[in-house]
């Protein structure tokens, strides 16, 4: 039963992705907005077509809460990482000869992770990617060396990554967009005649709003908030359908998953998940100057085990929660110098690059 109910929950976070990227695709780019909001992000998306260079900053959090009558021992896992001043240059005549070499950028990434029950862990890599290369400085001598571009991308390919990287260097963006196709993804469950475009009418699902202005890298920003309310999708009549639908598959493919129907209202009622990105647009040059993703979600375990006849009796469980902010911040538009690789550094085989750098 337990390890039905997990499979049919991993079903449930995937199907709740497939909604999350119809809705980012789906979006209409004026709702929420005056004509005259509107426009600024029309100028903005325009403005970003003519960026070829960039300065990079960000953080990285993820909080993972409520594991520990899952797993004895781990407490809240945290993941965080962060770069400062990480210079991104792309050179659109070099991709006319070697999509590889067209990418510049240079970034040292400093990265911790601690609450696993197996001892904390930090520690940071430097690495450049230019002319087809992409070098990385052991950690310890701090020496640099390099190995092809293509070989780490292949290598990359191999990890099981659900489209071709190199493709996608080259500009083929049909294995992504092929990931976000929700019709596929439906289909690929037997649930074809469900059309998941009809959930994003749902009231207070979907929100988005201009916000106070801001000041950042010496001139005004536009802000504008983008917000997906999980909470008003899973009360919304086509949602049951649609979850419904997906029931009545599983059921049909193996009966005793109709025993793990009866959780999923529980389980509904005792999650929470919401989205909100964040933007902020240059009144004077009308590029993206930052952005900010969070991600918070929460599930009530007491209701599932009470579901799964587990008694009520027993001890409660905390709540499993999430909590992700990716801060990102541009500078530095059309204006950044492309790195160079790093002097001294060496050609060698990925493999060795890798077992130095890590």
């Amino acid at each position: 039963m337990k390890s039905r109910l997990a499979v049919f929950m991993l079903v449930f976070v995937l199907m709740l992705g497939a909604v999350v990227t119809v809705s980012a695709q789906g979006m209409d780019p004026c709702l929420g907005l005056s004509a005259s909001d509107c426009q600024i992000l029309a100028d903005a998306e325009a403005k970003a077509a003519e960026l070829t260079n960039f300065t990079q900053s960000f953080k990285f959090s993820l909080d993972i809460g409520g594991l520990g009558m899952l797993a004895p021992g781990m407490s809240t896992i945290n993941i965080s990482a962060s770069a400062v001043d990480s210079p991104f240059v792309l050179d659109a005549a070099k991709a006319m000869d070697d999509p590889t070499a067209a990418l510049a950028m240079a970034m040292n990434l400093k990265g911790s992770i601690s609450g696993t029950g197996e001892g904390d862990s930090a520690g940071s890599i430097s690495f450049v990617i230019v002319d087809g290369v992409f070098y990385a400085q052991n950690p310890e001598t701090g020496q640099w060396a390099g190995a092809k571009l293509t070989d780490v991308i292949e290598a990359a390919g191999s990890q099981g990554l659900p489209f071709d990287p190199e493709a996608l260097l080259e500009g083929d963006t049909s294995g992504m967009d092929a990931m976000g196709d929700p019709t596929a993804a439906l289909e690929a469950l037997g649930l074809g005649d469900l059309d998941p475009m009809a959930l994003l009418n749902t009231p207070g699902f979907l929100g988005q709003q201009r916000v106070a202005d801001a000041s950042a890298n010496g001139q005004a920003q536009y802000a504008f908030e983008s917000t997906i309310d999980f909470g008003a999708l899973f009360k919304s009549p086509d949602f049951r359908n649609l979850l419904n639908g997906l029931l009545q598959s599983a059921a049909e493919q193996d009966p005793e998953s109709a025993q793990v129907a009866m959780l999923l209202p529980m389980f509904l009622q005792g999650s929470e998940a919401s989205v909100k990105l964040t933007r902020w647009i240059g009144q004077s040059d009308m590029f993206l100057h930052r952005l900010v993703l969070e991600v918070n979600a929460s599930i009530d375990l007491n209701a599932l085990a009470g579901g799964a006849g587990s008694g009520s009796q027993g001890a409660q469980m905390e709540p499993i929660t999430l909590n992700m902010v990716l801060d990102v911040q541009l500078s530095q538009h059309n204006a950044t110098a492309a790195p160079t690789a790093p002097a001294g550094a060496e050609i060698v085989p990925l493999e060795e690059l890798m077992s130095a750098a890590m």
